[in-house]
């Protein structure tokens, strides 16, 4: 009788279908897909939770978002990224927001995103169409040690008329909210999520979304 519960048990637990994996309410959508849908429409892609956040392995490209987690106004999110072994290859990721029609055929948003080589970039896409902001080197971004590993936490703060981009505290960017010279940010309300470019084993922790934030409280609760 033990052996047949043991038995029943095992059956069960292989039987969980992968999309029960993916954190509650999350979405992911693939590069180039027509929508948003769980992981296991593509089974080289697994976002699966973990006791403080999630774990993100394999590609390709792609974002990850809570459809519930809109926002608007003055807000900040963020996470820490322990990347868990080096990729072969230079591969952003980090964070979204500004998100909309991320379900649908036009699908829009902002990230703001580092790699292992120490860079960071800020990006806008729009559909299929990615336009790069800003990208640089910056010493606050912690490179992998002599495991492979490397552990940092990005943050994005919106104001009513500028957009903060920091990493470990540090505040290596920022860009306007509005037009005028340069680089500006031109939608910053929506949802908010993850974003990889590629091929990546990556923990997601502590993904927080903050809003009505005062100004220079550094995404603390008001």
């Amino acid at each position: 009788m033990l052996r047949r519960a043991l038995l029943i048990a095992l059956i069960a637990a292989f039987a969980v279908p992968i999309a029960a994996q993916v954190p509650a309410g999350w979405k992911v959508r693939i590069d180039g897909s027509p929508s948003a849908s769980a992981p296991d429409a593509n089974p080289n892609l697994k976002v699966a939770p973990t006791e403080k956040g999630f774990h993100v392995t394999g590609g390709p490209g792609a974002i990850a978002f809570d459809p519930a987690r809109a926002v608007k106004g003055v807000f900040s999110v963020k996470a820490t990224f322990t990347l868990l072994k080096p990729t072969d290859k230079v591969t952003h990721y980090g964070l979204i927001f500004g998100g909309t029609d991320l379900e649908g055929s036009t699908p829009r948003y902002v990230t703001f995103t580092i790699s292992q080589d120490g860079s960071f970039q800020i990006r806008h896409h729009l559909g299929e169409k990615v336009d790069e902001m800003d990208k640089s080197l910056h010493f606050a971004i912690k490179k992998p040690d002599a495991s492979g590993k490397s552990m940092n936490t990005l943050e994005v703060q919106v104001a009513p008329t500028a957009v903060s981009y920091l990493v470990n505290g540090a505040v290596v960017d920022a860009t306007p909210n509005r037009s005028g010279t340069g680089a500006y940010t031109e939608k910053t309300d929506g949802l908010v999520g993850i974003r990889i470019d590629d091929q990546i084993d990556v923990q997601v922790d502590g993904f927080e979304l903050r809003n009505n934030v005062p100004a220079g409280r550094g995404g603390e609760a008001p």
